[in-house]
């Protein structure tokens, strides 16, 4: 199925971006399409519709579905499902730092490292039925000895705006409260403002992450965090309760189920309503609605911030884009005002 793309127009005085503007082709009726299917069907489908975060997204559907038809009291994800999910976010945060991020600091990519980790996740993701502790542990001692010798990208630019809320870290049950119509899925808010999901805000607490959010430096702190959360991942592979946090799931009224699931690009969150054993309502709230949200943190970041040239304009808008780790592909355009 077609994801979609990011359109992320700049303009641009001369010497600062004046405005931004965010506009996306992603196909807004993706879930409401599922009405009327049935338990099996969804996730059959699901898996077809993304490219990217394949494992979350199925493990919010079944664990959603398994919820809302009241199967167990204390339906909770199995080790499959939370090693998955690691494994998925392990290698897209390598994906990023590995092959994307290099072309924007003027290096060259370095796919042949990229390709060695993937072959060993694709390998462990193979053998992923819960009970192999002990090679992904081993795989997690590798990364953390590589990460040991690596450093992010430096940028010293400081944020001029008033920075947009991090998304707080709720339970699948607290989340209900702030599901509203399906608009919400598509131009999501926490307390009707836009928020931003992702590395930041899950490791904002982080000492060397909070110093940089202190000082302003908004995009190195992306990279710091992106960094600690590739760590956090590396040790939990050995240690199942600690990924077990990344997803959980509620029945939250009758007939009705809500999974959280924690992504590389931030909080993803499935809504089932059933009528009999058909989906009668679907909702996705998908990172990237959060993070490129039309008054969101692409758009508050980029407006005001200076820029002597329009490369520099056009430059630094890939750089916001990728930091906010968008799940389809993005194009930047910048224009005179």
């Amino acid at each position: 199925m077609e994801q979609g793309v990011l359109q992320l127009a700049l303009t641009w005085n001369g010497g600062q971006i004046g405005a931004a503007a965010v506009a996306s082709t992603r196909p807004a009726t993706t879930a409401r399409a599922l009405r009327g299917f049935s338990f099996e069907r969804v996730l059959e489908f699901i898996p077809r519709l993304f490219s990217l975060c394949r494992c979350a997204q199925a493990s919010a559907a079944q664990l959603s579905l398994q919820a809302a038809r009241g199967l167990r009291a204390d339906l909770a994800a199995t080790p499959a499902q939370t090693l998955a999910v690691a494994l998925e976010a392990i290698g897209e945060h390598l994906w990023r730092l590995l092959l994307d991020w290099p072309s924007l600091i003027g290096e060259p990519a370095r796919q042949n490292e990229f390709l060695v980790w993937r072959k060993r996740l694709l390998g462990l993701a193979d053998a992923a039925d819960g009970r192999n502790g002990s090679g992904a542990a081993a795989f997690g001692a590798c990364l953390l000895a590589w990460l040991d010798e690596q450093c992010p990208p430096r940028f010293d630019e400081r944020m001029l705006a008033a920075p947009v809320a991090l998304l707080p870290r709720l339970s699948a049950a607290d989340w209900e409260s702030h599901f509203g119509d399906d608009a919400f899925a598509e131009q999501p808010t926490f307390a009707g403002q836009a928020a931003e999901t992702g590395v930041l805000a899950r490791q904002a607490e982080d000492p060397e992450v909070a110093a940089l959010l202190s000082d302003g430096r908004r995009l190195q702190a992306r990279l710091q965090a992106r960094y600690v959360d590739l760590r956090g991942l590396a040790q939990a592979l050995a240690e199942p309760e600690q990924r077990s946090t990344w997803i959980d799931v509620a029945q939250v009224a009758e007939r009705c189920g809500l999974a959280r699931v924690e992504t590389a690009r931030g909080t993803l969150l499935h809504r089932v309503e059933l009528d009999g054993d058909r989906v009668a309502r679907y909702a996705i709230v998908a990172p990237t609605e959060w993070n490129f949200h039309p008054q969101g943190v692409f758009v508050r970041e980029m407006t005001g911030r200076p820029a002597a040239t329009r490369a520099e304009a056009l430059l630094a808008g890939r750089r916001l884009a990728l930091s906010l780790d968008p799940c389809v592909l993005f194009e930047v355009t910048v224009k005179d005002a």
